[in-house]
Formats: C-alpha cells, structure tokens, sequence
C-alpha cells in the first residue's frame, strides 16, 4: 500500500488522475507510454519484465520490474495511453515458467 501511494504521488505531478472504472473510490493514474516507461525506470529503476494482449486484443499489458522487487502494471491502448493497473513490492522471478512449453 506504501508503495502504491508513493508511485501515486509521484506519477501524479504529470499525469491524468481518473476514477478506475472498476470502483469509484479507486483513483487510477494515467499518461502517455513513452512517459510512463521513462518514469518508471528513473523513480523505480523498474524495466519491462514482460507483455502480452488482453483477450479483446484492445489493451497490451505490461509488467515492470526492479532488481529490488518493486513491480508495476501498465495497461496501455492503440492510442499510446497508459494506465497503472496494479503495483506492488516482493516481485519474484521464476526460475523456469509455469505449464507446458509445448
């Protein structure tokens, strides 16, 4: 919770803060993704870990790591915006990924 208000305040300076679509209480911030990514690596030192395509194929999902195992979620749209999903602390790597690489 710490961390999430921490990148909150941070990201707040530059970008849009709306309420999440999901909970009205939920503030969700928001920019464009080249900021976001630079942000993210300078407060953070948190770099892309990984991606992928939601299921509507409308958002592209990204995750941000740091070698201290802070960790950030970005959802982005064809438009270049850029959302925090989620973020958090304790991020571990796998050793191997999970299922069947078949």
């Amino acid at each position: 919770m710490k961390l999430t208000n921490h990148i909150l305040r941070t990201f707040s300076a530059g970008f849009v803060l709306l309420l999440s679509a999901q909970t009205s209480n939920a503030q969700q911030v928001c920019t464009v993704h080249d900021k976001a990514v630079v942000q993210l690596a300078k407060q953070f030192d948190e770099q892309v870990a990984g991606r992928g395509l939601a299921a509507n194929g409308k958002r592209m999902l990204e995750l941000f790591v740091s070698e201290t195992g802070s960790w950030t979620l970005l959802a982005s749209d064809p438009s270049g915006s850029s959302c925090v999903v989620a973020s958090g602390q304790a991020w571990q790597k796998l050793a191997q990924p999970l299922g069947d690489p078949a």
